[in-house]
């Protein structure tokens, strides 16, 4: 059996120095940058969910899979739709809302076993 032997020391390797003159900084205010600048406009038949209420299993597609369908709040409309997983666009709102429904599941679950 033969082992790799282990290197002690190691070649010269090239370094340089960096200078930092003041005259060469570039400075990124914040005020300098326009408000929520990371926020794309919405485009004409795009619209902005505001919260999720309730979840519900779809009908099966043709390869055996349910969907699930939200009961979806949009911002300026009074009443909520049901819309398909797959229309929506707001991946932070889900996962915040599968991980609250989750939760709230375990809390039931404990309650029952104490019970």
């Amino acid at each position: 059996m033969s082992k790799l032997k282990l290197v002690k020391s190691y070649p010269e390797r090239p370094t340089s120095t960096l200078t930092n003159h003041e005259v060469d900084r570039v400075d990124f205010d914040e005020g300098l940058l326009p408000k929520d600048s990371w926020e794309r406009e919405l485009e004409e038949d795009e619209y902005e969910v505001e919260r999720i209420a309730d979840v519900r299993s779809s009908k099966k597609t043709r390869y055996g899979c349910t969907g699930r369908e939200y009961l979806v709040f949009w911002k300026g409309y009074a009443e909520p739709s049901w819309v398909d997983e797959i229309d929506l666009n707001c991946g932070e709102l889900l996962r915040d809302y599968d991980r609250g429904r989750t939760d709230r599941n375990r809390f039931e679950a404990m309650q029952s076993h104490e019970e």
